[in-house]
């Protein structure tokens, strides 16, 4: 049984799943019991059953393998991926390009590149200025029954505020210097405090520049994750039988996947209809 709560974001999920649709009509399928009061609503709402169960499916959580971030050996960026079932239609790259700007707080383009989709950030206004809204940048590329999910940002605008800590450190430095070779005068002592507390000050701004880098790597994996378990969902919907248990838990990732010669752009997703 569910919750009023519960009810109410599957409802909620599944209007928005419908306002993302491409309209196209399908033959309604069997779903799980215990939802029944939950149709009996969207019925009420014309909301077709098929988003009442997708929107079941992501409430209920879908298992995907935990994205990773690449070493791309890049002081400038970083680099997550992940994968996930499923091919992504008309209706799901709507849903995933709308979940994609609402995190980056920025509107983008789509173009299709062979076997792949990219989206790219395309900020207006004093945002085009700054790297972190100009260089995010997401891949959807298919590879046999998968789609791999590439997400990309510029750490440029981070790594810049490590210039202050630098300066200040250089600036302690020196001080410390004084004091050691006697060039100080009278002022050894408040030379030697103002040294410490200045070199203390800018270890821990180094130190928060950091934390920002590692929760902007944290936050884009979020995402890809998000973005994993929108695919792996709508996969598991178009499944003949809603009840069927994807075979195997784990996506098979083709060896030399990065080499583009070994993938088939024409292949297509096993899914029976």
């Amino acid at each position: 049984m569910f919750s009023e709560d519960e009810i109410r974001k599957i409802i909620q999920k599944a209007q928005l799943l419908q306002k993302f649709g491409d309209g196209s009509s399908s033959e309604e399928r069997d779903h799980p019991d215990g939802i029944d009061r939950i149709y009996e609503i969207a019925k009420d709402l014309n909301i077709p059953k098929k988003y009442i169960y997708e929107a079941y499916l992501e409430h209920s959580g879908i298992a995907t393998d935990e994205p990773i971030v690449v070493d791309t050996n890049d002081f400038n960026s970083t680099e997550v991926v992940g994968f996930a079932h499923g091919s992504i239609d008309k209706k799901l790259l709507n849903e995933l390009k709308s979940q994609i700007e609402f995190h980056f707080n920025t509107l983008g383009e789509i173009s299709h590149r062979r076997n792949k989709i990219v989206w790219k950030a395309k900020p207006v206004g004093p945002a085009r200025l700054f790297a972190s809204s100009t260089s995010p940048e997401v891949k959807l590329e298919k590879i046999g029954e998968s789609t791999k999910v590439t997400v990309k940002q510029s750490l440029k605008t981070l790594n810049k505020l490590y210039l202050p800590s630098i300066l200040a450190g250089f600036g302690a430095f020196m001080l410390l210097a004084a004091v050691i070779f006697d060039r100080a005068g009278n002022d050894t002592a408040p030379a030697l405090i103002f040294s410490g507390i200045i070199m203390a000050a800018s270890l821990g701004f180094a130190q928060f520049v950091k934390g920002r880098k590692t929760k902007k790597k944290t936050t884009l994996k979020d995402l890809t994750e998000t973005l994993q378990g929108k695919i792996e969902r709508h996969f598991k919907a178009s499944a003949i039988d809603p009840e069927k248990e994807i075979s195997s838990g784990e996506i098979k990732i083709p060896e030399n996947e990065f080499n583009e010669q070994h993938i088939d752009g024409s292949s297509k997703p096993k899914i029976k209809e």
